[in-house]
């Protein structure tokens, strides 16, 4: 994809560009991951100046080059600014680590629906004024479903077995007695843990904000986690 581009834009980080740019990185709804520079943005005349922020919406306008990693904004219009959230400093925390994973890992075929999954997150986080541990391990567990992990969250991922006893971060999923001894890293887990697991997964952030998550199915989430998005991932409660 090349030419002008006109898009939903949520950046997840700001880097300052000289004296008066900044670059700004994030999840567009059309394309993905992309950089995005904001020519003169700190001066008291700039005309997107306030139009485009972390943890905000707006609709962008760039030229897209196969050969540049930064693109230039020709224009930019803010649509939504999520910032109830931003005096809690570990709501700030757990929304910026889940912007950095989205930044890393999404592409042209996951555009529109990891853009949706975070702009949720943003949306439910600034209603109830925080991200609690319950929204970031929810959103975790929503990215490594779209990435294919946990296809199937009640069945073994190897058989298909309904009969459920393990999880493997290796295999990618719940397995089955049979299944389990094939991956050294397999987890005996409770039919709880699976129904936490399933809840997560299916249900809205609205309803994930009032649940309560147990510390195993916690401890899952960040293995596979580390296991699949990647090796950094920080133990953020």
């Amino acid at each position: 994809m090349r030419g002008l581009i006109k898009t939903r834009f949520i950046p997840t980080k700001s880097i300052p560009f000289m004296d008066s740019s900044i670059i700004f990185q994030g999840i567009s709804e059309d394309i993905g991951a992309v950089s995005l520079l904001a020519k003169g943005y700190k001066r008291p005349k700039s005309k997107i100046r306030g139009e485009i922020d972390i943890f905000s919406v707006s609709l962008v306008q760039f030229f897209l080059k196969d050969t540049r990693e930064v693109h230039t904004i020709r224009d930019a219009r803010l649509i939504a600014s999520y910032s109830g959230f931003i005096k809690d400093y570990e709501s700030v925390r757990r929304c910026a680590e889940l912007g950095k994973i989205i930044f890393k890992m999404a592409t042209l075929d996951t555009a529109k629906s990891i853009f949706a999954l975070y702009e949720g997150l943003l949306r439910v986080s600034h209603k109830k004024e925080q991200c609690n541990r319950e929204l970031y391990y929810g959103a975790l567990l929503k990215i490594l479903h779209l990435e294919g992990v946990l296809p199937r969250i009640t069945t073994c991922v190897k058989c298909g077995s309904k009969t459920v006893k393990y999880i493997s971060p290796e295999a990618g999923g719940p397995l089955c007695d049979k299944c389990a001894p094939l991956y050294s890293d397999s987890i005996k887990v409770e039919s709880g843990v699976i129904k936490e697991l399933f809840f997560l997964t299916v249900r809205d952030f609205e309803s994930i904000a009032t649940f309560k998550i147990g510390k195993k199915t916690v401890d899952i989430i960040t293995s596979l986690t580390k296991e699949h998005l990647y090796e950094d991932q920080k133990d953020i409660t």
